[in-house]
């Protein structure tokens, strides 16, 4: 059977639509070849979402949003958002459709908060839905508190800042300004005192280079003076010991020679020589003397009991008689 040109040209023609349709779907995220389940989701925002964002469950794509209808016949108007699941993933009615935007760059999605219960969702069923917190609305969120106190520190800054202004009346400036004119004043004089001082201190550093070899002689004399100080209290230290060792040697020997006769008398009188000997070791002489000694304090007392007896007194040159 012969296939005449035109049915050629036609079945191209055909296949090139096919083809054209399939790529224009696929491009714009739609897959013809495969059937999912189709769910209904109601909001009040859509918050920008748009048909062909992908639906994921867990951070996992699922499907994709098919179709947004603006239902504008009631009011408030609300927004039915079709999505279609082409995993097959079990959940129940009460699964949530959230919206939510996964970075600041990338556009809403929507993504599936699952429930497990037993009313497992069929296709054609209606979803809740709800619109998540964007990343930019809780950072708006976090920065009104801040905004506030902000607000409040520069209401008080103000306020502060009238009232120095009405401080600052005339009379006040005028101090103001006076205290001023003396702090320059202090600080034009601490400016003389310190070029004072900074000639003072040039006119040391003149003086200073000037004798500088002046200086220089005197301090290696000082030198040389301390030096030869040291050698002579050396010296007076080493004949001061000596001296001293030498006198300390003499005084032993003296105490030894005094010890040695010390020994000796004692010997001595131990043996009974000498009058001292004798008047420790013999009995008879030491009696005598004590009947000497006896003697002599009668005569004593009697003495000066009668003196007339042993002194004749003549007044007119008569001689007395003497007493027995």
């Amino acid at each position: 059977m012969k296939i005449s040109k035109e049915v050629k040209i036609g079945l191209v023609t055909i296949l090139t639509l096919v083809s054209f349709f399939v790529l224009f779907n696929f491009l714009k995220g739609k897959n013809v070849f495969t059937s999912g389940r189709v769910f209904t989701v109601k909001y009040d925002n859509v918050n920008g979402l748009a048909p062909s964002k992908p639906v994921s469950v867990n951070g996992l794509r699922v499907g994709r949003v098919e179709e947004i209808k603006i239902i504008d016949n009631v009011q408030p108007i609300y927004f039915e958002v079709l999505i279609s699941i082409q995993k097959d993933v079990q959940f129940s009615k009460k699964t949530v459709a959230e919206i939510y935007e996964p970075g600041i760059m990338s556009g809403p999605e929507i993504r599936l908060v699952l429930d497990y219960g037993k009313d497992v969702a069929q296709s054609g069923d209606y979803l809740p839905g709800r619109l998540a917190t964007g990343m930019l609305a809780g950072l708006t969120d976090k920065l009104d508190p801040t905004q506030a106190k902000l607000d409040s520190v520069l209401l008080t800054l103000n306020k502060t800042l009238t009232s120095v202004d009405h401080m600052l009346d005339a009379e006040n400036q005028q101090n103001l300004k006076n205290v001023l004119k003396n702090l320059n004043q202090t600080v034009s004089s601490f400016d003389r005192t310190a070029k004072s001082i900074e000639g003072t201190s040039n006119s040391a550093n003149h003086l200073i280079a000037s004798n500088e070899q002046v200086l220089q002689q005197t301090l290696k004399n000082a030198n040389a003076t301390l030096a030869s100080t040291k050698v002579t209290v050396e010296k007076f230290g080493q004949t001061a010991d000596r001296l001293n060792s030498l006198q300390l040697d003499q005084t032993i020997k003296n105490f030894e020679m005094a010890s040695n006769n010390l020994n000796t008398l004692l010997q001595d009188i131990n043996n009974g020589k000498g009058s001292l000997g004798k008047l420790a070791k013999e009995d008879d002489i030491a009696n005598d003397l004590k009947a000497t000694i006896g003697n002599m304090n009668a005569l004593v007392e009697d003495l000066k009991k009668n003196p007339s007896r042993y002194v004749n007194i003549s007044v007119f040159g008569k001689k007395q008689p003497v007493q027995p």
